[in-house]
């Protein structure tokens, strides 16, 4: 989940939270394990643009490109643009990455996701509420369906 932070506090169109955060942070884990290098991942997620027009929500985006880069067994021999060549002669290392202004990520999420399911719900809030759609519709169903006696 850190390098996924991370990855959404360098290029925030790409930032996962709630759910999403937890369940890619479980799928890059295991690709981590499997070989895979914090750069090979950050490049698989933001090496291609979001598309002009997103019909599925980012996180469904960001979700399907470590999903279908796992396809195939881990790189050993690809490169990419940041990352030396075998004989250490080629691009310099990558710099460190940038430090994570945790209250900055902490205080954009607070205003922008539902606060639902206790607060792990995660998805966007609708203009006219703390909730999203579908928790909305799951108080109002909750709060219709109770009766007073």
């Amino acid at each position: 989940m850190e390098l996924l932070l991370a990855i959404g506090a360098r290029a925030p169109r790409f930032l996962l939270t709630g759910r999403t955060l937890r369940d890619q942070g479980l799928k890059v884990t295991g690709m981590l394990l499997e070989g895979w290098t914090p750069q090979q991942l950050e490049h698989v997620i933001t090496g291609r643009p979001l598309p002009h027009v997103v019909t599925a929500s980012v996180g469904a985006i960001v979700a399907r490109r470590p999903r279908d880069a796992n396809t195939a067994p881990a790189p050993t021999t690809a490169r990419f643009p940041h990352q030396p060549d075998h004989a250490g002669t080629g691009s310099p290392p990558a710099p460190a990455p940038e430090r994570v202004d945790q209250h900055a990520l902490d205080r954009h999420r607070e205003s922008q996701e539902c606060d639902g399911q206790d607060g792990l719900c995660g998805r966007p809030r609708r203009t006219d509420s703390a909730l999203c759609g579908e928790c909305a519709s799951l108080v109002g169903a909750a709060t219709f369906n109770r009766t007073d006696r």
